[in-house]
């Protein structure tokens, strides 16, 4: 019988730790962003944690740093909005969509069993999924390539523009209140990449971890069925937008004509759109 890597199992026990802390966390403190304080730091831990096993594998090098560099990025959005706010010791900040789900899930026993299966088991077994690829990645022998190259160059692109979609929406919501243009008064963004794509930062986050789930096969291994889980997460995405979007239509009555007008995610239907576009230009510039 073939034993589990030591860095492996060791990742595997801090994945089953991190599911009941932010179970019992939910269940005691009603607060369940415990897994999106974990989703911005867990990926990067276990790339350091597998590190050392790696230090000969390029491969593994080049994709971790990109991967920590995914991991500063998104926990530093995460604590501007708060979500790292922490008052008499407990965490305050929650991600807005948990309150939300809350009004939707009658009764307390019903939410924590969702709170046990959907919010703290699956998206922690999913966080370890969809990062595991660049663990097998890393025990290829195989060297540097082409294709390597590539996915490198589009991972790091992938990452860069993502970036640059947050600190849009981060200038957009600072500029709302102080600005005259009646775009900035509609209550969601359509400046920059958001002009193009409703979501452009969902779309070069999972753009992120399809690259790390074909690096295995860069390194001669194959994609299935480790590299299977960023279908689940892009899975897990589909219903992100619509909630969100549902929230956002709730709240922005002009919300319906952009979703007429910009794609959700790939900008490739935009020359579909121009009749869409035009009126909602329209209307928006008269608003």
């Amino acid at each position: 019988m073939q034993t589990i890597p030591i860095p492996l199992l060791v990742t595997m026990i801090l994945t089953a730790a991190c599911i009941l802390y932010s179970f019992f966390y939910g269940l005691l403190t009603r607060n369940y962003s415990s897994v999106d304080r974990l989703w911005s730091v867990l990926p990067a831990v276990y790339v350091l944690i597998w590190l050392p096993g790696f230090i000969g594998s390029p491969r593994f090098i080049i994709a971790g740093v990109i991967v920590i560099a995914w991991a500063v990025r998104l926990s530093r959005n995460f604590a501007v909005k708060g979500g790292f706010k922490v008052d008499k010791g407990r965490f305050t900040g929650e991600d807005y969509r948990w309150e939300v789900m809350r009004k939707k899930i009658p009764g307390r026993v019903v939410f924590e069993i969702f709170n046990f299966f959907f919010i703290s088991h699956f998206q922690l077994v999913l966080i370890f999924a969809f990062t595991f690829p660049l663990y097998l990645a890393g025990t290829s022998y195989k060297p540097l390539g082409a294709g390597d190259i590539a996915l490198f160059a589009i991972h790091a692109l992938l990452l860069i523009m993502e970036t640059v979609a947050d600190e849009q929406q981060f200038a957009y919501y600072r500029k709302r209140g102080n600005s005259d243009d009646p775009r900035m008064a509609l209550g969601f963004n359509t400046f920059g990449l958001w002009k193009y794509s409703r979501h452009p930062n969902y779309v070069c986050e999972m753009g992120q971890w399809i690259a790390v789930s074909l690096y295995p096969l860069t390194a001669g291994l194959a994609w299935f069925p480790s590299g299977s889980a960023v279908i689940v997460l892009i899975l897990l995405f589909i219903g992100s937008t619509i909630l969100a979007e549902g929230i956002t239509s709730g709240k922005y009555p002009a919300y319906a004509a952009w979703k007429k007008a910009t794609p959700a995610w790939i900008p490739l239907t935009l020359p579909f759109r121009r009749k869409a576009r035009k009126d909602f230009w329209t209307s928006a510039d008269t608003a």
